[in-house]
């Protein structure tokens, strides 16, 4: 696992360099695809060419994080054998023991959530499913997670845990939407001119707890994170239609006030004419 950690680390210097830019220079970032793609997009194997234009869809893509931060190697060399050569840090495919260390490098508490959840655990006596096996089902088109594609009946009883996908997808929407609900009441208030950039954070930290929860593959302990995770965003959505009320109170009294000032202008006016 070091050393899925120590190859992918170099191929990840330049996203990391990405990420610490001002979002404006970030947004006009390019991407270098390099020789990785020019020479994949042109192979003749097509599942080897297909990798490209899936790549492409990626959220990986959108983020900038390109072939070699995953593969290893150097995209820069122009000569194939050598871009992809032991110099150049060239991994081609982590082993499947090595894949959650080797994702970790980016998706750290995830990774380390997985490995210490009942995958982690079992997969020191047996093969059980890893990051690529549930997110990678179309390829390197690398989208958010879709629940019902992953934990499906046909996969999830092969699996050491998870053995009634239709009960933790049920939690899994439960939790979905009251943060649906709790984003909505968030707009609706930030529309109303109240900054509601702390409850947007708040909510994230609540989806990232659940997320390293889910990946647990604990049935116990996803019961217990969607109970907390419910909690915190029934607490959230509590201040977000209080804010609500308030943002209303202030738009009646504003309106209000317009409409008193309006009369004794009309009044004064009146006045003044009556002097004349």
């Amino acid at each position: 696992m070091r050393r899925a950690f120590a190859s992918a680390s170099a191929g990840l210097a330049a996203f990391a360099a990405v990420l610490a830019l001002p979002a404006s220079a970030r947004d006009w970032a390019e991407l270098d695809e390099g020789t990785c793609v020019t020479c994949h997009e042109v192979e003749p194997d097509e599942e080897l060419a297909a990798c490209v234009p899936e790549w492409r869809e990626s959220v990986h893509a959108e983020v900038l994080v390109s072939c070699d931060a995953c593969h290893g190697g150097d995209a820069r060399l122009e000569d194939a054998d050598e871009s992809m050569s032991e110099e150049a840090g060239f991994l081609e495919l982590p082993a499947w023991d090595e894949m959650a260390a080797h994702c970790g490098v980016c998706h750290e508490e995830i990774a380390e959530t997985w490995l210490s959840g009942r995958f982690g655990t079992a997969m020191h006596t047996q093969r059980v499913a890893t990051c690529a096996d549930c997110h990678m089902r179309n390829g390197h088109r690398i989208r958010e997670a879709v629940p019902e594609e992953i934990v499906t009946d046909e996969a999830c009883p092969a699996c050491p845990t998870m053995q009634e996908p239709d009960a933790a997808l049920a939690m899994l929407r439960e939790v979905e939407r009251a943060e649906e609900a709790l984003s909505a009441g968030v707009a609706l208030v930030d529309g109303k001119g109240i900054d509601m950039t702390d409850f947007r954070v708040g909510a994230e930290q609540v989806h990232a707890a659940f997320a390293r929860a889910v990946h647990e593959f604990d049935p116990e302990s996803l019961g217990a994170a969607k109970a907390l995770a419910l909690t915190q965003y029934d607490g959230l959505s509590e201040q977000v239609a209080a804010l609500e009320i308030e943002a209303d109170t202030r738009r009646r009294l504003g309106v209000g006030l317009l409409s008193a000032l309006a009369l004794l202008f009309v009044a004064l006016l009146g006045s003044l004419r009556s002097l004349r």
